[in-house]
């Protein structure tokens, strides 16, 4: 068996996070360069609660250990493990605030919960895992936008979104149209991962990968950011398999906004 390891920032929508939390940044905070990409979530509210799920053995929670933060509890698959503390007399940042391995593989819940009171932060900069694959090497593929593997839903998509400069390759595919799709087919037998922005214009998408039930997430953030992470699956199988992203805005004017696709097979 061979691992390998996978990571998101802290904006990406695959961690859900309950209304108490806000993005941190450099207005508000002096220190924000020294997080993971500049960026970070944060909450002072206690019980406020993080959520992600992985498909893996083994993950890290990052975040910063500062003067002002507290305590918080942990929870993997239902069992709570409760007394750790991001407080600290030096500012540490980029630390790993909590981390469990020797999991089956498999799927993962996972939640972080601020239990600290009088206001005492928690944050997370970003999450990793790792998943557990047969054999020794795996073949990295990136699938750009206009690769015709993906088909979107015509003439709702449009190749000219918001800087598309700043896209990958310098193209992408963006619609605000609601309810429509994008599908991606395609043959791995490992994983696949789906890349796009996340900001202030875009909004809530669901996606589905094969016969499976819908996941909706969130892509709206206080900032526009690039190549995030978008979706991601692993452990698929061999044979052909179909990724369905579907544009859910609350608000018109809310986009979904494609950059490519990554999949890896052995």
């Amino acid at each position: 068996m061979s691992s390998v390891s996978f990571l998101i920032d802290d904006k990406s929508p695959l961690i859900h996070y309950d209304p108490t939390w806000a993005a941190g940044n450099s207005g508000d905070d002096s220190l924000a360069d020294q997080y993971f990409r500049g960026t970070f979530q944060t909450s002072n509210v206690t019980g406020s609660v993080a959520t992600f799920s992985f498909n893996g053995t083994a993950f890290w929670i990052y975040g910063a250990k500062r003067t002002n933060h507290g305590t918080y509890t942990v929870t993997v698959d239902g069992a709570n493990f409760a007394g750790n503390t991001g407080q600290s007399n030096v500012n540490l940042f980029q630390q790993v605030l909590f981390n469990q391995s020797g999991l089956t593989q498999g799927l993962h819940n996972v939640s972080i919960e601020n239990t600290a009171t009088g206001s005492l932060y928690v944050d997370i900069d970003m999450v990793t895992w790792q998943t557990e694959f047969n054999g020794t090497q795996l073949a990295t593929e990136t699938v750009d936008d206009a690769d015709p593997r993906f088909q979107y839903q015509e003439p709702a998509w449009n190749t000219n979104p918001t800087d598309v400069n700043l896209f990958n390759n310098g193209t992408g595919h963006s619609t605000s149209v609601s309810d429509a799709s994008v599908t991606l087919t395609f043959t791995v037998t490992e994983s696949v991962s789906v890349f796009g922005t996340v900001g202030p214009g875009n909004g809530l998408y669901t996606v589905s990968l094969d016969s499976q039930q819908a996941i909706q997430y969130n892509a709206t953030t206080y900032l526009t950011f690039y190549e995030v992470m978008l979706y991601h699956a692993d452990n698929l199988g061999p044979g052909q398999h179909q990724l369905t992203l579907i544009n859910l805005p609350e608000t018109d004017g809310q986009t979904l906004n494609i950059d490519y696709a990554l999949l890896t097979s052995r």
